[in-house]
Protein backbone atom coordinates (compact mmCIF):
# COMPACT_ATOMS: atom_id res chain seq x y z
CA UNK A 1 0.00 0.00 0.00
CA UNK A 2 1.77 3.40 -1.32
CA UNK A 3 -1.52 5.68 -0.07
CA UNK A 4 -3.92 6.14 2.63
CA UNK A 5 -6.69 5.89 -0.23
CA UNK A 6 -5.45 2.64 -0.99
CA UNK A 7 -4.59 1.55 2.79
CA UNK A 8 -8.61 2.32 3.44
CA UNK A 9 -9.67 0.04 0.44
CA UNK A 10 -8.20 -2.64 1.95
CA UNK A 11 -9.67 -2.09 5.24
CA UNK A 12 -13.07 -1.55 4.15
CA UNK A 13 -15.04 -4.92 4.61
CA UNK A 14 -18.38 -5.86 3.63
CA UNK A 15 -20.76 -8.12 6.01
CA UNK A 16 -20.14 -10.86 3.60
CA UNK A 17 -16.63 -10.61 3.88
CA UNK A 18 -16.68 -10.61 7.67
CA UNK A 19 -17.93 -13.66 7.06
CA UNK A 20 -15.00 -15.64 5.87
CA UNK A 21 -12.86 -14.01 8.18
CA UNK A 22 -11.45 -10.62 7.69
CA UNK A 23 -7.59 -11.17 7.71
CA UNK A 24 -7.78 -13.00 4.38
CA UNK A 25 -10.11 -10.81 2.80
CA UNK A 26 -7.42 -7.76 3.48
CA UNK A 27 -5.08 -10.01 2.43
CA UNK A 28 -6.37 -10.82 -0.72
CA UNK A 29 -6.92 -7.35 -1.25
CA UNK A 30 -3.27 -6.39 -0.40
CA UNK A 31 -2.27 -8.86 -2.99
CA UNK A 32 -4.41 -7.30 -5.42
CA UNK A 33 -2.92 -4.41 -5.18
CA UNK A 34 0.24 -5.60 -5.49
CA UNK A 35 -0.30 -7.20 -8.53
CA UNK A 36 -2.48 -4.19 -9.94
CA UNK A 37 0.99 -1.70 -9.25
CA UNK A 38 3.32 -0.73 -12.72
CA UNK A 39 6.11 -2.87 -11.11
CA UNK A 40 4.03 -6.23 -9.96
CA UNK A 41 5.57 -8.96 -7.71
CA UNK A 42 7.38 -11.70 -10.09
CA UNK A 43 9.83 -14.53 -10.19
CA UNK A 44 12.11 -15.19 -13.23
CA UNK A 45 10.68 -18.26 -15.23
CA UNK A 46 13.61 -19.06 -17.09
CA UNK A 47 16.08 -19.45 -13.78
CA UNK A 48 13.05 -21.49 -12.22
CA UNK A 49 12.42 -23.87 -14.97
CA UNK A 50 10.46 -26.90 -14.50
CA UNK A 51 7.82 -26.12 -17.51
CA UNK A 52 7.56 -22.20 -16.15
CA UNK A 53 7.39 -19.25 -18.88
CA UNK A 54 11.12 -18.61 -19.80
CA UNK A 55 10.18 -14.64 -18.92
CA UNK A 56 9.34 -12.81 -16.07
CA UNK A 57 6.12 -14.30 -13.91
CA UNK A 58 4.19 -11.95 -11.87
CA UNK A 59 2.81 -14.29 -8.86
CA UNK A 60 -1.23 -13.82 -10.03
CA UNK A 61 -0.25 -15.86 -12.77
CA UNK A 62 2.23 -18.07 -11.01
CA UNK A 63 -0.65 -18.43 -8.38
CA UNK A 64 -2.72 -19.67 -11.62
CA UNK A 65 0.34 -22.05 -12.72
CA UNK A 66 0.40 -23.53 -9.47
CA UNK A 67 -3.14 -24.42 -9.20
CA UNK A 68 -2.94 -26.35 -13.27
CA UNK A 69 -2.91 -30.16 -13.18
CA UNK A 70 0.37 -29.72 -15.15
CA UNK A 71 2.04 -28.34 -12.47
CA UNK A 72 4.39 -30.81 -10.81
CA UNK A 73 5.70 -31.33 -7.18
CA UNK A 74 9.21 -30.20 -7.91
CA UNK A 75 8.22 -27.17 -9.56
CA UNK A 76 5.96 -25.83 -6.76
CA UNK A 77 8.57 -27.07 -4.73
CA UNK A 78 11.01 -24.66 -6.27
CA UNK A 79 8.99 -21.94 -6.48
CA UNK A 80 8.14 -22.04 -3.05
CA UNK A 81 11.75 -22.20 -2.39
CA UNK A 82 11.91 -18.77 -3.70
CA UNK A 83 9.39 -17.21 -2.15
CA UNK A 84 9.71 -17.61 0.99
CA UNK A 85 13.78 -16.96 0.47
CA UNK A 86 12.40 -13.81 -0.97
CA UNK A 87 10.20 -13.19 2.43
CA UNK A 88 12.45 -13.55 4.77
CA UNK A 89 15.04 -10.84 3.54
CA UNK A 90 13.15 -8.33 5.06
CA UNK A 91 10.55 -6.93 2.56
CA UNK A 92 7.03 -6.99 3.88
CA UNK A 93 5.55 -7.37 0.16
CA UNK A 94 6.96 -10.56 -0.58
CA UNK A 95 5.28 -11.74 2.53
CA UNK A 96 2.05 -10.43 0.97
CA UNK A 97 3.08 -12.32 -2.03
CA UNK A 98 3.86 -15.72 -0.49
CA UNK A 99 0.04 -15.18 1.17
CA UNK A 100 -1.03 -14.45 -2.22
CA UNK A 101 -0.30 -17.25 -4.00
CA UNK A 102 -1.57 -19.16 -1.35
CA UNK A 103 -4.89 -17.70 -1.25
CA UNK A 104 -6.73 -20.15 -2.53
CA UNK A 105 -5.55 -23.18 -0.25
CA UNK A 106 -5.65 -21.00 2.56
CA UNK A 107 -9.54 -20.11 2.20
CA UNK A 108 -9.88 -24.02 1.27
CA UNK A 109 -8.43 -24.46 5.07
CA UNK A 110 -10.58 -21.85 6.64
CA UNK A 111 -13.64 -23.26 5.45
CA UNK A 112 -12.89 -26.47 6.52
CA UNK A 113 -12.14 -25.48 10.02
CA UNK A 114 -15.02 -22.32 10.43
CA UNK A 115 -17.88 -24.76 9.00
CA UNK A 116 -18.83 -26.08 12.51
CA UNK A 117 -17.60 -22.86 14.27
CA UNK A 118 -19.51 -20.44 16.21
CA UNK A 119 -20.01 -17.30 13.95
CA UNK A 120 -18.61 -15.10 16.53
CA UNK A 121 -15.18 -17.36 16.59
CA UNK A 122 -14.56 -17.04 12.87
CA UNK A 123 -12.27 -13.60 13.10
CA UNK A 124 -9.88 -15.40 15.64
CA UNK A 125 -10.02 -18.38 13.42
CA UNK A 126 -8.65 -17.08 10.47
CA UNK A 127 -6.51 -14.38 11.66
CA UNK A 128 -4.76 -17.01 13.36
CA UNK A 129 -5.06 -19.51 10.77
CA UNK A 130 -3.38 -16.45 8.50
CA UNK A 131 -0.42 -15.80 11.54
CA UNK A 132 0.68 -19.35 11.66
CA UNK A 133 0.95 -18.98 7.84
CA UNK A 134 3.21 -16.01 8.36
CA UNK A 135 4.81 -17.36 11.16
CA UNK A 136 6.13 -20.23 9.14
CA UNK A 137 7.57 -18.63 6.50
CA UNK A 138 10.34 -17.79 8.75
CA UNK A 139 10.67 -21.41 10.07
CA UNK A 140 9.93 -24.16 7.73
CA UNK A 141 12.81 -26.22 6.55
CA UNK A 142 12.73 -25.66 2.53
CA UNK A 143 15.28 -28.23 2.29
CA UNK A 144 12.26 -30.88 2.63
CA UNK A 145 9.61 -31.75 0.02
CA UNK A 146 6.18 -30.26 -0.16
CA UNK A 147 6.91 -26.63 1.07
CA UNK A 148 3.76 -25.41 0.50
CA UNK A 149 1.32 -28.27 1.87
CA UNK A 150 3.59 -28.34 4.88
CA UNK A 151 2.56 -25.10 5.30
CA UNK A 152 -1.03 -25.45 5.01
CA UNK A 153 -0.69 -27.82 7.41
CA UNK A 154 0.63 -25.28 10.06
CA UNK A 155 -1.45 -22.54 9.11
CA UNK A 156 -4.45 -25.44 9.82
CA UNK A 157 -3.05 -26.21 13.13
CA UNK A 158 -3.33 -22.48 13.97
CA UNK A 159 -6.89 -22.12 12.85
CA UNK A 160 -7.88 -25.37 15.47
CA UNK A 161 -6.01 -24.19 17.94
CA UNK A 162 -7.71 -20.89 17.92
CA UNK A 163 -11.12 -22.55 17.64
CA UNK A 164 -10.61 -24.81 20.28
CA UNK A 165 -9.28 -22.19 22.71
CA UNK A 166 -12.18 -20.03 22.17
CA UNK A 167 -14.58 -22.69 21.81
CA UNK A 168 -12.89 -23.57 25.34
CA UNK A 169 -13.33 -20.20 26.71
CA UNK A 170 -16.98 -18.87 26.01
CA UNK A 171 -19.73 -19.79 28.80
CA UNK A 172 -22.41 -22.29 28.16
CA UNK A 173 -24.76 -19.64 30.24
CA UNK A 174 -25.42 -16.79 27.98
CA UNK A 175 -26.38 -14.95 31.40
CA UNK A 176 -23.01 -15.70 33.07
CA UNK A 177 -21.78 -12.84 30.22
CA UNK A 178 -23.78 -10.36 32.28
CA UNK A 179 -22.10 -11.54 35.73
CA UNK A 180 -18.65 -11.55 34.54
CA UNK A 181 -18.41 -8.20 33.88
CA UNK A 182 -17.59 -6.41 36.92
CA UNK A 183 -14.94 -7.24 39.64
CA UNK A 184 -13.48 -10.10 37.62
CA UNK A 185 -12.79 -8.19 34.47
CA UNK A 186 -11.49 -5.05 36.97
CA UNK A 187 -9.20 -7.62 38.85
CA UNK A 188 -7.83 -9.33 35.21
CA UNK A 189 -7.41 -5.76 33.62
CA UNK A 190 -5.28 -5.22 37.24
CA UNK A 191 -3.40 -8.48 36.74
CA UNK A 192 -2.13 -7.50 33.22
CA UNK A 193 -1.14 -4.00 34.11
CA UNK A 194 0.70 -5.08 36.97
CA UNK A 195 2.54 -7.26 34.11
CA UNK A 196 3.30 -4.53 31.90
CA UNK A 197 4.84 -2.39 35.21
CA UNK A 198 6.75 -5.48 35.83
CA UNK A 199 8.39 -5.59 32.55
CA UNK A 200 6.70 -8.91 31.85
CA UNK A 201 4.85 -7.37 28.86
CA UNK A 202 4.79 -4.17 27.63
CA UNK A 203 2.48 -1.42 28.32
CA UNK A 204 1.09 -1.75 24.42
CA UNK A 205 0.81 -5.47 24.75
CA UNK A 206 -1.39 -5.17 28.13
CA UNK A 207 -3.71 -2.48 26.55
CA UNK A 208 -4.36 -4.79 23.69
CA UNK A 209 -4.92 -7.62 25.93
CA UNK A 210 -7.61 -5.58 27.86
CA UNK A 211 -8.69 -4.09 24.92
CA UNK A 212 -9.19 -7.10 22.89
CA UNK A 213 -9.88 -10.20 25.59
CA UNK A 214 -11.93 -7.81 28.49
CA UNK A 215 -13.27 -4.97 26.71
CA UNK A 216 -14.64 -7.02 23.67
CA UNK A 217 -12.96 -5.05 21.12
CA UNK A 218 -12.09 -6.51 17.61
CA UNK A 219 -8.57 -6.82 16.94
CA UNK A 220 -9.58 -6.35 13.25
CA UNK A 221 -10.91 -2.82 14.28
CA UNK A 222 -8.22 -2.18 16.36
CA UNK A 223 -5.61 -2.69 13.64
CA UNK A 224 -7.61 -0.33 11.78
CA UNK A 225 -7.29 2.19 14.51
CA UNK A 226 -3.63 1.47 14.62
CA UNK A 227 -3.00 1.49 10.81
CA UNK A 228 -1.25 -1.39 11.27
CA UNK A 229 -2.11 -5.11 10.21
CA UNK A 230 -4.05 -7.33 12.16
CA UNK A 231 -1.65 -10.78 11.72
CA UNK A 232 0.72 -8.01 13.90
CA UNK A 233 -1.70 -7.36 16.17
CA UNK A 234 -2.36 -11.16 16.53
CA UNK A 235 0.84 -12.32 16.62
CA UNK A 236 2.33 -9.46 19.52
CA UNK A 237 -0.99 -10.82 21.07
CA UNK A 238 -0.20 -14.55 21.41
CA UNK A 239 3.49 -13.47 21.95
CA UNK A 240 2.81 -11.55 25.28
CA UNK A 241 0.19 -13.62 26.60
CA UNK A 242 2.44 -16.63 26.48
CA UNK A 243 4.97 -14.60 28.54
CA UNK A 244 2.21 -13.48 31.09
CA UNK A 245 1.40 -17.31 31.32
CA UNK A 246 4.38 -17.96 32.16
CA UNK A 247 4.99 -15.20 34.86
CA UNK A 248 1.59 -16.18 36.24
CA UNK A 249 2.79 -20.32 36.64
CA UNK A 250 6.31 -18.56 38.21
CA UNK A 251 4.22 -16.83 40.24
CA UNK A 252 6.15 -13.06 39.32
CA UNK A 253 2.62 -11.60 39.15
CA UNK A 254 -0.39 -12.32 41.58
CA UNK A 255 -3.32 -14.66 40.12
CA UNK A 256 -5.54 -14.63 43.80
CA UNK A 257 -7.84 -11.97 42.43
CA UNK A 258 -8.25 -13.63 39.22
CA UNK A 259 -11.62 -16.23 38.30
CA UNK A 260 -10.20 -19.56 37.14
CA UNK A 261 -12.72 -19.47 33.89
CA UNK A 262 -11.45 -15.74 33.03
CA UNK A 263 -7.91 -16.81 33.28
CA UNK A 264 -5.59 -15.98 30.48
Amino acid sequence: MTNRKNHDQLLTGTAAEMGTGRALNVAERSFQLLMAGPRPLAVDGSAIGHGLPARSVDLGELQTLLLSPAASDELKDVVWRVLVVRARQGDPAWVVGCVGVAMPGLKNTAAQVIRMSPHGLIDDIVSELLTEFVAQLARIDLDGRHIAARLMQWARKGAFRARCRAVRELPTDPHELGEHRSSPDVDLADLVRDAANQRVITREDADLIIATRLQGRSVQDLAQARDIEAWRLYTGRQAAEAELAAAIRDCRVSVESISPGLAL
